[in-house]
C-alpha cells in the first residue's frame, strides 16, 4: 500500500500555504485565488467557526481498541495510512484516517473526514474476494472517523511493472510470457469492477498503484477513497473541474478534480457525472502498460511548471482523435479487446461484463465475441484449441502420404530391377551369340586353312586359300574379341542389376521400417487423442462442477447479502425501539420525578395545614379557657 508515484494533486499548479492564502491583499495571491476555485473554497471554509457536522452512527469503536504506529506507512493527498493492531482480536489491519496537517484549513479537514466516511459506508455495500474488506468504522474521541480495513498481503501491480521493465532492459529482450501471465490475475480485477457497477458504485481510479498481487496470483482492488455512489448524493469537494473553472493565465486550466493521469478518460478530467465506462478505460489503460511495458501517453513524474505542461499535453491527446497503436501486433485478439475498453467514445467502450467475457473467452482459447476472424484465423484458432485431433490428423496424412512415397519408391526400385535384369540377360545373349559367331568363324578359319594345307601338298595355288583362312581367322579374332567385351558388360550388367536388387531390398526394409514407425506414431496419436477428449472430458465435467460450486456460492453469498441486509435492518429497527425504549424510559423517568415532587409538596402542605389547626385550636382554647367551647375535630 504505497502511495502513487504518478498521483496529481488537486491542481496541475502550485497551491500556495493557508498561510500565504490569509495574505489575499498580495498581487500574486490575488491572481491565484482568481484561477483557482479549489483555492477559493478553501478560504472560503476557513472564515467559518463552525464545523460541519458529521452523520455518523453512535457506539463506534474508538482509537483506543487498536495500537497505533508513530509514523503512517503512506500519506495520500486526504488520507494516511497505518498498519495497527486489533487488540480486541490481536490482528493486523490497515487504519486509515483522515490527514491532519498544521495548518490545514477547517474545510479542508471537513471534507477529508468526510470523505473518509463515504469511503466506510462505500466498502460496506461491496463485499467480493478482489475488493478490500472494511471491518468497521470508527470514531476517535476527538470526533475524526477512520477506517479498520483488511490488511492485504502482496505487492503492488506498479512494483510488479517496473521489475519487468528493469529486467527487459537489462536482458536485452521483451518479457512476453511473464506480461501475459498477469493477466489472469487481472481478470478478478475486472470482475470486481462489475461487482461493483451492478451496485452503482464507480471506483474512478482504477490504476496498477491500487492493484495488490499475492502470492498465489489472486489480485486485490484497494484505495477506494474517491469512488463514487451514484445513488448516494455528491459531495461538495468535487465541485472544482476542468469546465466550471475560470482560465488560467495562459487561457487553458489544467486542474483535475479526481483521479490520477494517464488512465483517465476525457470526459472525467472535464468534471462530468461519474460512470462506469470510467472504470473500463482505466482498466484498458492498465491492460495496454501491463502488455506492452507503457501507456499510450508516456507521463513522467515531474513537478512544478513542468508537470502543468505535461499536464496540458495529456488533455490534448485525450481531445484527439487518433487511437493509439495495437498494445500487441502479433495478437490481434487481446489488442482488440484492450482497444476497445479504452475507445475515445465511451458509447464504444465493452461494459464491464462484456470485459470480463472477453478477457476470458481470450484466455481459454475460445473466440472471442468482439473479434472479427478470417477463414484461416478460424482454422488456426481451431488446430489451437483442438491439439490432440490435430495431431492426430496430422499424423494420419504424414502416414498416407509417407506410404505413398515410399510405395512409389518401392515400384519404381522393382523396375529398375526389372530393366536392370533385361540388360543383363539381353547381354549375356548377345556375348553368347558373339561367341558363337566367334566359334564359327575360328571353325571356318581352321577349314580353310585345312583347306590351303591340302592344297599346297598338292601343289596347287593356295594363296588364295590361305588369304581367305587369314581374313577368316581375323574374323574370327575379332569376334571373340567383341564377345569377351560383351561377355563383361554382360557380367557388369548382372553385378549392378545385383546390387540394384540388394539396394531395393534394403529401401524395401526401410520402407517397411518407416511405415512400422508411422503405424506406431498413428496408434501414440490415437492413444494421445483419445487421452485428450479424455482429458477434456474431465475438464468440461470439472468445469461444470464448478460452475454449479460458483452458483451455489453466488447464491450462498446472495442469500448471506440478504440476510446480513436483514440483519442490519434488524439491528437499525433494534437500535431505534432501544433510543425509543430509552426515550420513553427517561420520559417516564421525568414523569416519575414530577410525582414525586408533587407528592413532596401535597405532603408539606399537608404538614402545613396540620400545623395551622394545631395553631388555630391552640388560639381557640386560649380564649375559651377551661369551659369555653370544644375545640374542632382535626383536620384530614
Amino acid at each position: 500500500m504505497e502511495t502513487d508515484p504518478t498521483q496529481m494533486s488537486l491542481s496541475g499548479e502550485k497551491h500556495p500555504t493557508l498561510a500565504e492564502l490569509r495574505e489575499a491583499s498580495h498581487p500574486s495571491i490575488s491572481e491565484h485565488l482568481a484561477s483557482c476555485a479549489m483555492c477559493r473554497s478553501v478560504i472560503s471554509a476557513d472564515d467559518h467557526s463552525a464545523p460541519i457536522p458529521l452523520d455518523l452512527p453512535k457506539g463506534l469503536v474508538t482509537e483506543n481498541a487498536f495500537k497505533w504506529p508513530a509514523d503512517p506507512i503512506a500519506r495520500g493527498g486526504m488520507a494516511q495510512i497505518f498498519v495497527g493492531e486489533d487488540k480486541r482480536l490481536g490482528r493486523r489491519v490497515i487504519l486509515k484516517a483522515p490527514r491532519e496537517d498544521e495548518g490545514l484549513a477547517p474545510g479542508m479537514a471537513e471534507m477529508f473526514q468526510r470523505r473518509v466516511t463515504a469511503e466506510a459506508r462505500i466498502l460496506a455495500k461491496l463485499q467480493h474476494p478482489s475488493i478490500v474488506t472494511i471491518h468497521e468504522l470508527g470514531k476517535s474521541t476527538v470526533g475524526w472517523p477512520f477506517c479498520v480495513l483488511e490488511r492485504v498481503e502482496g505487492t503492488s501491480l506498479r512494483d510488479r511493472l517496473d521489475e519487468l521493465a528493469e529486467r527487459e532492459q537489462r536482458e536485452g529482450k521483451p518479457l512476453t510470457r511473464e506480461r501475459l501471465e498477469l493477466l489472469s490475475s487481472l481478470v478478478s480485477i475486472a470482475e470486481a469492477l462489475a461487482y461493483a457497477h451492478e451496485r452503482r458504485i464507480v471506483h474512478r481510479d482504477c490504476t496498477p498503484n491500487n492493484i495488490l498481487l499475492g502470492k498465489r496470483g489472486e489480485a486485490t482492488l484497494i484505495d477506494w477513497g474517491i469512488a463514487r455512489d451514484l445513488d448516494a448524493p455528491a459531495l461538495t469537494d468535487d465541485a472544482a473541474t476542468i469546465n466550471d473553472q475560470p482560465p488560467s493565465m495562459s487561457g487553458r486550466m489544467v486542474t483535475i478534480s479526481a483521479g490520477t493521469p494517464p488512465y483517465l478518460p476525457l470526459e472525467q478530467t472535464q468534471g462530468r457525472q461519474a460512470d462506469p465506462s470510467f472504470d473500463v478505460y482505466s482498466f484498458g489503460i492498465t491492460l495496454y502498460e501491463v502488455v506492452s511495458g507503457r501507456t499510450p501517453f508516456e507521463w513522467r513524474a515531474v513537478e512544478g511548471p513542468e508537470r502543468a505542461k505535461q499536464l496540458l499535453a495529456f488533455l490534448d491527446w485525450l481531445k484527439g482523435e487518433n487511437p493509439p497503436p495495437p498494445a500487441m501486433e502479433k495478437d490481434p485478439e487481446l489488442s482488440g479487446i484492450i482497444s476497445r475498453a479504452m475507445a475515445h467514445d465511451p458509447a464504444h467502450r465493452f461494459t464491464s461484463d462484456e470485459l470480463v467475457l472477453a478477457l476470458k473467452q481470450y484466455l481459454h482459447g475460445d473466440l472471442v465475441f468482439s473479434h472479427r476472424y478470417s477463414l484461416t484465423g478460424r482454422i488456426g484458432r481451431w488446430a489451437r484449441r483442438h491439439r490432440a485431433a490435430t495431431v492426430a490428423m496430422i499424423s494420419v496424412l504424414v502416414f498416407v502420404i509417407g506410404g505413398a512415397v515410399v510405395w512409389a519408391q518401392l515400384q519404381r526400385s522393382a523396375r529398375d530391377a526389372a530393366e536392370m535384369r533385361e540388360k543383363a540377360q539381353a547381354a549375356r545373349a548377345e556375348a553368347a551369340e558373339s561367341k558363337n559367331e566367334a566359334d564359327a568363324a575360328n571353325r571356318e578359319a581352321d577349314a580353310a586353312k585345312a583347306l590351303a594345307d591340302e592344297a599346297e601338298r598338292r601343289g596347287a595355288n593356295a594363296d588364295e586359300l590361305r588369304k581367305k583362312a587369314d581374313r577368316l581367322r581375323a574374323e574370327a579374332l575379332d569376334k571373340k574379341k567383341r564377345a569377351e567385351v560383351a561377355e563383361k558388360e554382360a557380367k557388369a550388367t548382372a553385378d549392378e542389376a545385383k546390387r540394384g536388387t540388394q539396394e531395393a531390398l534394403k529401401q524395401k526394409q526401410e520402407a517397411e521400417r518407416l511405415r512400422d514407425e508411422a503405424r506406431a506414431a498413428q496408434t501414440a496419436a490415437e492413444q494421445a487423442r483419445d487421452a485428450a477428449i479424455a482429458a477434456r472430458q474431465a475438464a468440461d465435467e470439472a468445469r461444470a462442477v464448478a460452475d454449479k460450486e460458483r452458483d451455489a456460492a453466488r447464491s450462498a453469498r446472495t442469500a448471506a447479502e440478504r440476510e446480513r441486509d436483514a440483519a442490519r435492518s434488524a439491528q437499525s429497527e433494534a437500535e431505534k425501539a432501544r433510543e425509543a425504549a430509552r426515550e420513553g424510559q427517561s420520559a417516564a423517568e421525568k414523569e416519575r420525578d414530577a410525582a414525586v415532587a408533587a407528592r413532596v409538596a401535597v405532603e408539606r402542605e399537608r404538614d402545613e395545614a396540620r400545623r395551622r389547626v394545631l395553631e388555630l385550636e391552640q388560639k381557640l382554647r386560649d380564649r375559651g379557657g377551661p369551659d369555653g367551647p370544644p375545640p374542632p375535630p382535626p383536620g384530614p
